[in-house]
């Protein structure tokens, strides 16, 4: 089997890129706020209705919801008085082929063990 070769900088990138990620989906709430959203219950949510749904202070759904924004993995818009978020698409499917790519790595390496054995 042949290994998978990969760009230093290019894995660099995807290191940092993927840590950014990591970091935003290493919470909790931030993770049930996600399956909250995409149960199909849910399509645009504000900061009053995550804090009374996820039982948190406003500032607390707040920021939460910042850190999924900033990891491109909400979209905020506003209408009226308020800000909606929803799923920012084009940013997760960039991010689920990062994911992909370091797993298809990752078991490619597991693969090749094997077969040594």
């Amino acid at each position: 089997m042949s290994m998978l070769r990969i760009n230093a900088e290019y894995s660099s990138d995807l290191s940092q890129e993927l840590e950014e990620l990591f970091k935003a989906l290493a919470n909790v709430n931030r993770i049930v706020l996600l399956y909250s959203l995409s149960s199909g219950e849910i399509e645009n949510i504000s900061v009053n209705e995550i804090s009374q749904i996820m039982k948190l202070s406003q500032p607390a759904a707040s920021q939460h919801l910042k850190i999924l924004k900033s990891a491109k993995i909400l979209d905020a818009k506003k209408q009226g008085n308020h800000i909606y978020y929803n799923f920012n698409q084009k940013s997760l499917i960039k991010h689920k082929k990062k994911i992909d790519f370091l797993f298809t790595c990752v078991l490619a390496k597991c693969q090749e063990l094997e077969n040594r054995e």
